[in-house]
């Protein structure tokens, strides 16, 4: 990491000279700027500063930091902390302990911002993609409540569920994808492959090619024209829908599409409410304020509806109306048992705990839409591709068949 020369001046201009050791210069006029000096120079190896930026992205282009990593790095940091060691003594055994060079990066990074008297959550802040904004929050809120040891075990609780959470999703949605992918492979292979060699074997014999058949053979003659074609339109496919998925129209159309499917709505509506409930109780139980607690849930549900009908809810709270009135506007999202447990919280200052209780509860109904949505799934799959070899053996068996009663 460079060390930068820098000059200063106080606000009574009193002239400071020193080094600091930062990534980039940015970093360095932080530095000042917390200290209440104004920056005059700052001086070092421009090329000191592109070699760790480059250095980085070479790191991050080949290694990431997974959650799992996360919840590591919070209950290891959390252990140490309550064991009575302070921020840089935990960060100098977490960083003797790991191994990957993009997490070790960060916290020696976290260590020298520490000794120049930054907050731990300002260096996780600078990396939006590796650490998300409830994470940065929590952080933040514990370290100006005095309460860091309590808010690193709220902040693992919630990594872990949330883990969880994707997991069994994950786990569910593997087999019918996996029966979907050797489906379509077998599918290739027989258009690819077998159709054409067995026609050609069959109009040399004098056999007549149905329509279906020649529709088939068609498909066949393009897919086969160029494999890598095939690839490329095939990559271009998915790279498109990656892309479009992270816009706000994209996000918007395939979850207003989402929505329209039944089974797949009622999935997509109670994960998002276990989300939005369970991030929004781990904040205020940490002692953020309602209105910074809503924006930072809004951001970690992963559902574009429910971000819009929360910002909607924070305007409407910020007016004046309380929260559960402002929920209760929207009961295509929030349902009327929610909005009911919130007024109770309201009135008895128990909000954290009662959406606690409701995100445990909805936790269990997204197990049972997961078990009814892959119940349906595999069926229809199974009877898609059927259907779909079928009809390929079927344009195989008609010239066949004509073939043999010829020779009759």
């Amino acid at each position: 990491m460079p060390i930068w020369k820098y000059e200063a001046t106080t606000k009574r201009g009193t002239q400071k000279l020193g080094e600091y050791d930062a990534p980039t210069k940015a970093d360095v006029v932080l530095f000042l700027e917390k200290k209440g000096y104004i920056p005059v120079k700052i001086m070092g190896d421009e090329s000191n500063e592109k070699n760790t930026k480059r250095n980085l992205n070479s790191i991050t282009l080949f290694e990431r930091v997974t959650t799992l990593d996360k919840i590591l790095l919070v209950r290891n940091l959390g252990a140490t902390v309550r064991a009575g060691l302070d921020l840089v003594e935990s960060l100098n055994i977490l960083i003797s302990d790991t191994t990957k060079k993009l997490m070790k990066e960060i916290l020696v990074r976290a260590k020298t911002n520490l000794e120049n008297g930054r907050n731990l959550s300002d260096t996780f802040q600078s990396y939006p993609k590796i650490f998300p904004p409830i994470f940065v929050g929590l952080l933040r809120a514990g370290e100006a409540s005095g309460k860091l040891d309590e808010t690193l075990s709220e902040l693992n609780r919630h990594m872990a569920r949330e883990y969880n959470l994707v997991r069994r999703v994950r786990g569910a949605l593997a087999y019918p994808v996996l029966l979907l992918s050797a489906s379509l492979g077998v599918v290739f292979l027989l258009l690819v492959f077998v159709l054409p060699r067995l026609m050609k074997t069959l109009t040399q014999g004098g056999a007549q090619i149905p329509v279906i058949t020649r529709i088939l053979l068609d498909i066949s003659s393009v897919l086969a024209w160029s494999p890598i074609l095939d690839i490329a339109i095939i990559a271009g496919i998915i790279w498109f829908f990656v892309v479009f998925r992270k816009t706000d129209i994209g996000r918007r159309s395939i979850t207003r599409f989402a929505f329209k499917v039944p089974v797949l709505r009622e999935l997509l509506r109670k994960i998002a409410l276990v989300r939005f409930t369970r991030t929004l109780a781990s904040l205020i139980n940490a002692g953020m304020p309602i209105i910074e607690s809503l924006h930072l849930a809004a951001r970690s549900v992963g559902n574009i509806m429910y971000e819009k009908a929360i910002e909607k809810v924070i305007e409407e709270i910020k007016n004046g109306i309380p929260f559960s009135e402002s929920l209760a506007k929207h009961p295509d999202l929030f349902p009327r048992f929610l909005t009911s447990l919130i007024v109770v919280g309201e009135k008895t200052g128990t909000l954290e705990h009662i959406l606690t209780t409701f995100a445990d509860f909805y936790d269990e109904e997204v197990d049972n839409a997961l078990k009814e949505m892959t119940t349906l799934l595999e069926p229809l799959l199974l009877l898609f591709m059927g259907l779909v070899i079928g009809v390929i053996a079927l344009s195989i068996l008609l010239p066949i068949y004509q073939l043999v009663g010829k020779f009759r």
